[in-house]
């Protein structure tokens, strides 16, 4: 669970979706107790300490790694989690340098992907483009975004002394989140750093954008000279980050003046990242993100040495890209819908590209796998179930735009929740979501999760439930169950035709372990 664990904080806290040995946790707030060092300080069986010695590791590292791996079976033989956080936390608590000793001996470094939006997606596609290059990615594909997930990705492929498997193809690939960066980058020191985008979410945790991408900055610092930046030229965020490193910068960005909206009611309107001054935007692709120009200074948008020069939106399923980088061009066939995808891909191409892959593995994103939550998809009572993940305000208007954008109905599951710790973050960030430029077009929608009855209020504001002007009437029904909520959504679903569920985490999470457990999608570490 990769909220979870930043929530805590705690090496020894117990996650919901995970579990630990027993007796791990046996007193609230307390950690694994310390491993039994003995009179010689070694916890380790004397016979093992030569074999380990001769391996270059350490007697602490080596009883981590050993306890991760066990952790790590035990939950799932249990069915007790996917155990992509507690495997870690176990691990790091006996060993703080463990993620940094496992991650130093991947032979070929690692990627790093962050941002707010679309880290994991640009993961899966860079992921395909890497195996087509006939290089052995290593990722968090699991979902697990921080070090406790980093450390259990890494321990997972680690022998019993500690040591990974001697592959000279392998490269690390690791989604992490936005606000543990600055925990991970000094452990991982990664070869290339990629950064998506910097929109409005958990403001709770992140506070205002300015002061993350201060604390990105901050850490980035401490990167290799010879590491490289990827970064989105049409995020005036980004684009200047950290100005002053001397780090070879890699840019990309869209170029299709086709797919210019002018303006975009989601655009919280940054400001010059040099003086301040007011942003003048030639084209708006979504959010804040297009082509910019400071009025007062004139710092403008870099140009893109990675580009989409042309983007065609096919359906509510798939895109197809133009790509332009200085070794040549390629077409891309992405197997995601909508504008945000696009930018995804155009991520991957350029960090492939700044990884000098050969630009004959880039159409190899048309493999790319379904990931978490994102894009997955079932069959149940003969239909198509698709499951969205939408987070937050540009999420959740990206999505809709993206399923509605062929302007044909569809019934949909829309979820809103908040924290399953009792916390009561912030979610009145939906009353900026984009509902009304596809009102008319959910005959049918059913609401879920901890929030539904707020969902449903924004959904009347919005006119979804009054017929006008052509539109037709949205017929909602309030179910705050999730998988109760599917069920009610595939009765009033038309024969043969797809449910959509958009929602946020914690009720898509619900419907997905449901239908696991009926055997309509995989376990995590099956896929």
């Amino acid at each position: 669970m990769a909220g979870a664990a930043a929530r805590t904080g705690l090496p020894g806290a117990v996650l919901a979706g995970d579990t630990v040995l027993p007796g791990h946790a046996a007193q609230a707030g307390r950690g694994p107790r310390r491993p039994n060092r003995g009179s010689a300080g070694n916890p380790l069986p004397a016979a093992w300490r030569p074999r380990m010695a001769a391996t270059g590791g350490s007697a602490r590292r080596v009883l981590a790694v050993s306890v991760g791996k066990g952790v790590r079976r035990t939950v799932r033989r249990l069915g007790r989690g996917n155990g992509t956080s507690v495997p870690g936390m176990a691990a790091l608590a006996i060993d703080r340098g463990a993620l940094a000793s496992l991650a130093r001996q991947i032979p070929r470094g690692a990627v790093i992907v962050t941002g707010t939006n679309g880290k994991g997606t640009t993961c899966r596609l860079l992921a395909a483009v890497m195996r087509a290059a006939g290089l052995h990615p290593i990722s968090n594909h699991e979902g697990s975004n921080q070090a406790v997930g980093l450390a259990t990705t890494l321990l997972a492929q680690a022998g019993p002394l500690g040591r990974l498997p001697a592959d000279d193809r392998a490269i690390g690939l690791f989604e992490v989140d936005s606000g543990s960066l600055p925990e991970i980058l000094p452990q991982v020191r990664p070869a290339t750093v990629v950064f998506t985008n910097v929109l409005r979410h958990q403001m709770d945790r992140y506070l205002e954008l300015d002061y993350l991408t201060r604390r990105w900055e901050r850490a980035l610092r401490a990167l290799p000279a010879d590491a490289t930046l990827v970064l989105n030229a049409d995020d005036p965020r980004l684009a200047c980050l950290a100005s002053g490193l001397g780090n070879r910068r890699v840019y990309y960005g869209i170029e299709d003046d086709a797919q210019d909206r002018g303006t975009d009611s989601t655009s919280d309107f940054p400001r010059c990242p040099a003086c301040s001054g007011e942003l003048a935007y030639g084209r708006v692709f979504y959010a804040h993100l297009g082509h910019w120009e400071c009025t007062q200074c004139g710092l403008a948008r870099p140009a893109s040495q990675v580009r989409a020069a042309k983007v065609d939106l096919i359906g509510s399923v798939s895109s197809r890209l133009q790509i332009q980088t200085a070794s040549g061009d390629a077409v891309l066939e992405v197997p995601l819908p909508g504008l945000y995808n696009a930018y995804n891909a155009v991520a991957a191409a350029a960090t492939a590209t700044a990884s000098q892959l050969p630009g004959s593995a880039l159409p190899a994103v048309a493999d790319a796998s379904a990931g978490l939550l994102c894009a997955e998809r079932a069959v149940i009572e003969g239909r198509q179930v698709h499951l969205v993940l939408a987070e937050n305000l540009n999420g959740y208007t990206e999505v809709l735009r993206a399923l509605l954008a062929d302007r044909q109905p569809k019934h949909l599951l829309l979820g809103l929740n908040d924290r399953a710790d009792s916390r009561q973050p912030d979610v009145s960030w939906i009353w900026d979501v984009d509902f009304e430029s596809v009102r008319g077009l959910v005959p049918a929608s059913v609401i879920s999760g901890n929030r539904a009855d707020d969902l449903a209020v924004r959904l009347k504001y919005a006119r979804w439930t009054a017929p006008g002007a052509g539109a037709r009437a949205t017929e909602i029904v309030v179910q705050a169950d999730p998988v109760l909520a599917l069920q009610l959504a595939l009765r009033r679903t038309p024969p043969g035709q797809p449910v959509w569920v958009v929602s946020t985490y914690l009720v898509l999470w619900q419907i997905r372990d449901w239908l696991r457990r009926q055997g309509h999608l995989s376990a995590l570490w099956e896929r």
